[in-house]
């Protein structure tokens, strides 16, 4: 545990039997090439890369001066705090949450699929879709960035990827 945050464990249910596993915790700069199921925690001044072809299922959090590359698959909640930066040039699918004075990025060709709670910062030159609720922050469509719009069938909203 950190003097600033708690880490909590993950729950995996596999055949009936639960198994409790601490996340993983990133002190310095590491990059994940392969996949990894469960919690990561990126710790201050460190930095965190999810390698191209590489995925991540679970929740991905960047604490205060940290810093982050998606560059595969992400799915997952996102959580990126103050003076925290990400890039996604990958794909990001699932909730994100960026802290006012946190900085998202999302390059050209990049995908930030679901919702997006925005206090800080997001740069869009790839496409993003889902809802927005804005608690202070701004989000910029930059250059080629786009926004998908939901597909609505039988009074459904979804988004087709």
């Amino acid at each position: 545990m950190n003097a600033d945050h708690e880490h909590r464990q993950d729950t995996f249910i596999t055949n009936g039997v639960e198994e409790l596993r601490e996340p993983r915790i990133i002190e310095g700069h590491e990059e994940l090439t392969t996949h990894y199921d469960g919690s990561i925690c990126v710790h201050e001044g460190a930095e965190f890369t999810l390698a191209a072809g590489a995925g991540h299922s679970g929740s991905l959090t960047f604490r205060p001066g940290s810093a982050g590359y998606i560059l595969g698959k992400h799915s997952g909640s996102l959580h990126v705090a103050p003076t925290a930066t990400v890039e996604v040039a990958g794909d990001q699918s699932g909730s994100v949450h960026i802290d006012s004075g946190g900085f998202l990025k999302v390059e050209k060709g990049g995908k930030l699929a679901g919702s997006l709670h925005v206090a800080g910062q997001v740069e869009n030159r790839g496409v993003r879709g889902g809802s927005v609720h804005l608690a202070g922050g701004e989000i910029r469509d930059l250059d080629t960035g786009t926004v998908k719009e939901p597909v609505v069938k039988n009074g459904m909203s979804y988004y087709r990827w």
